[in-house]
Formats: structure tokens, C-alpha cells, sequence
């Protein structure tokens, strides 16, 4: 199985192919797709889709199909966490110090301020000066998109893993990749592991990300960093799905996981910070 290694959205990259080799050209193609996605939705970066409202005033504005499509799932959790998982959140993170260097248009808000965004049609509404961080779905739509490039240039047997989220066909021989869910924090404690076959698997933590005493975790009603829930898996058809299920996994109650199962035909396992763990009925990965 060829392997093939890089850089990119803050974090390390590997793609396996099976039973072919990945040619240069493809590689080029990957490299540059992922280096083009992060100039669009980066929040670091001045120029990005996700700043292009710092400035703005109130109203309504065209958007992209990409950043359309972020968007409307964004307001899918939005919806089913009651406004505890939004988007806006880059601008309460620079407030606390996470990004502030980056020299950003400042937002003129005050801290209890939460901007106000609709969708309607292909147009944004919004209520004034504006930034947005996908966080883990934009992560999961560009594995989703790597995959869909992979595909039209041939390859039908890979693994796309964009740190720790993914997105697997099967192998040459039919049988499926094998992925092992660790414990937040214990890179090797295993506690799960999970025969992905055309599917999307997304793994996230209050752990890799942290500054001073938050996360990057923050629940937009009550301003604090989420910690009962120190990490979660997420399992669906695509990455976008599975990344989706651990980012609304953080921020609903637990009464609202078979709600978030069924509405995003995903399945989960969670670990709380008391010890315990949680998961969806039909979790099929073996238990360790």
C-alpha cells in the first residue's frame, strides 16, 4: 500500500492507496486543492471566506456554493444543539486569546454580542460585522472533496486522514481498513476498533487544542470551554457526516444523541470526563 504525506490545515495528512500507485500529478492535485481550501476557509487568514464580513454592515450578501454548504450545516447543529454549537465562535476565541495574533479586522462587538446569521436562499444575512470557524466539519467537507477528487482521477481503493478524521473505501481485496479509536489524551489506549469500508470516521478531543485554562471547544450561550465530554468518535457515509455528529456530540445533552443519530445517519461513541463512556446501540466497531 503506497503513502503518501504532507501538511496542511494545521495538521498532518496521510493517503493510502491500495493497489495502484499515487502518481505525481495527483499528488500535485491534492496538494494544491488543500492548500487552495485553507486560502477560502482558513480564520487565521485575512483574505478567507470566513473573514470576508469582519467589516461588514447589516444585511444581506452573496456567498459561495462551498461556503453555502458549511454554512447550512452549521445552522443544522445550531438548531439541534439550541444555539450551543455556532460558527460566530472565532470571534469569542480571539477574544480569549486563541488567534489574536494573526492581526485580524477587529470585529467591534462587545463580549456578549453574538452576531446574528440567517440563510435564505443562496444569500447570508447578517446583522453586522461578522467571522466564521467551521472547526471540524470544514475539516471533514475537504476530506470529503479529496476523495471525490481521488475518485475522478481513478483510484478506487484508498484512505484519506486529515489528523485522526477520515474517510475509507475498501481495500484492493474487498476488506475493510482497520481503525483504532484511542481514549482522549492516551494516544496508545486503544479502547475501539472499527472496520471502515466507504465510510467517514471523525475523532475529537479537548485536548490537542488548548490555550491557558479553554479549549477550543466553547459553548456560545454560556461562554464556557465544554468539559464533560473530554472526546468523542463519530461514524457515518462521509467525513462531513462524521465530523458533523462529533461537533454536535460537544455541545447537545445527551437526551438529544438519538436525535443527532438520526438526523445525521450517524453513530457515536462518547467519553465523559467522570470515566464513563457512551455510545450508540448500533456501534460496530469491536469494544477492547
Amino acid at each position: 500500500m503506497e503513502e503518501f504525506a504532507f501538511t496542511g490545515l494545521g495538521t498532518k495528512w496521510f493517503v493510502r492507496v491500495d493497489g495502484s500507485c499515487i502518481t505525481e500529478e495527483t499528488q500535485k492535485d491534492i496538494l494544491h486543492f488543500v492548500d487552495h481550501f485553507e486560502k477560502r476557509f482558513s480564520r487565521f487568514l485575512r483574505e478567507s471566506e470566513v473573514n470576508a464580513f469582519r467589516t461588514s454592515r447589516r444585511g444581506f450578501y452573496p456567498v459561495s456554493s462551498d461556503l453555502f454548504v458549511l454554512l447550512k450545516q452549521a445552522d443544522i447543529l445550531r438548531t439541534l444543539t439550541k444555539g450551543k454549537y455556532n460558527p460566530v465562535v472565532a470571534s469569542f476565541l480571539e477574544e480569549i486569546g486563541y488567534g489574536s495574533k494573526h492581526n485580524l479586522p477587529h470585529l467591534n462587538r462587545t463580549a456578549d454580542d453574538i452576531p446574528q446569521w440567517i440563510l435564505k436562499h443562496q444569500m447570508l444575512f447578517i446583522d453586522g460585522p461578522i467571522a466564521f470557524d467551521f472547526g471540524g466539519i470544514g475539516k471533514g467537507y475537504c476530506i470529503d472533496k479529496i476523495t471525490h477528487l481521488l475518485r475522478q482521477s481513478g483510484y478506487k481503493h484508498f484512505l484519506v486522514d486529515g489528523g485522526g478524521d477520515m474517510f475509507a473505501t475498501t481495500k484492493a481485496d474487498g476488506s475493510a481498513f482497520l481503525v483504532a479509536i484511542e481514549y482522549p489524551g492516551k494516544p496508545d489506549m486503544a479502547v475501539s476498533i472499527v472496520q471502515l469500508a466507504n465510510q467517514g470516521l471523525a475523532m475529537s478531543d479537548g485536548f490537542r487544542r488548548r490555550f491557558g485554562k479553554w479549549n477550543h471547544l466553547i459553548d456560545m450561550e454560556s461562554y464556557t470551554a465544554v468539559e464533560k465530554i473530554i472526546g468523542c468518535a463519530g461514524l457515518a457515509d462521509t467525513a462531513f457526516m462524521a465530523d458533523s455528529m462529533t461537533s454536535g456530540i460537544f455541545f447537545a445533552p445527551e437526551e438529544q444523541y438519538s436525535l443527532l443519530e438520526e438526523s445525521l445517519k450517524a453513530r457515536y461513541m462518547v467519553f465523559k470526563n467522570d470515566a464513563t463512556m457512551t455510545m450508540s446501540t448500533s456501534w460496530p466497531g469491536e469494544i477492547l
